[in-house]
């Protein structure tokens, strides 16, 4: 393996596309790959908002298949789940009740389908989502749109309470001014 861990974006489609493109990364000698839970054709930059995303059951087939290639090709690849549930302001579908109470059912959906999520339940829907995405993953990522150390300690003692010792990050992007917002 190359020290290297491989922006696999959202998976460019369902379980099949994820499963084919952590073989690729594999081959290739990626150790790590991160797999976002955004809709792929939709999908923004970490930092931006409007984000559309997927339902939580959705990511976690595409966590199983990209699991499924590493044990497939036998290498313990470490495979990281991002959740971009901070910033989002909408989801494809209501299929999985576990993300119903975070959808605004009282706004209705877009022109597009897509249910509009609920203001202010962003943290509290990152929480929701690594809880439900650390059984599937090496590592659970929370990226977020301002860094709020506060709202990170949160989300971090809510997933070790519950999976002790699973590893996560929390996105320091380069582009914010953390000096300004700590």
């Amino acid at each position: 393996f190359l020290p290297i861990v491989a922006d696999a974006e959202a998976g460019f489609g369902g379980p099949l596309n994820c499963f084919e493109i952590m073989k690729a990364y594999i081959e290739a000698g990626a150790a790590g790959v991160h797999f976002e839970d955004q809709l792929a054709s939709e999908k923004k930059c970490g930092h931006l908002g409007g984000k559309v995303l997927i339902p939580t059951k959705a990511h976690e087939r595409n966590l199983n298949a990209a699991r499924l290639a590493a044990d497939v090709c036998g290498v313990p690849t470490l495979i990281v789940a991002r959740t971009d549930a901070e910033s989002a302001k909408l989801i494809t579908s209501d299929v999985d009740e576990r993300d119903h109470p975070f959808i605004d059912f009282d706004e209705g959906r877009t022109p597009e389908g897509f249910y509009r999520l609920k203001e202010g339940t962003g943290v509290d829907h990152c929480i929701a989502r690594g809880l439900s995405y650390a059984p599937y993953a090496d590592l659970i990522w929370w990226e977020t749109s301002h860094p709020d150390l506060g709202d990170a300690k949160r989300f971090a003692e809510a997933i070790q309470k519950a999976h002790p010792g699973k590893m996560m990050a929390y996105n320091c992007s380069p582009s914010f001014n953390w000096e300004a917002n700590l």
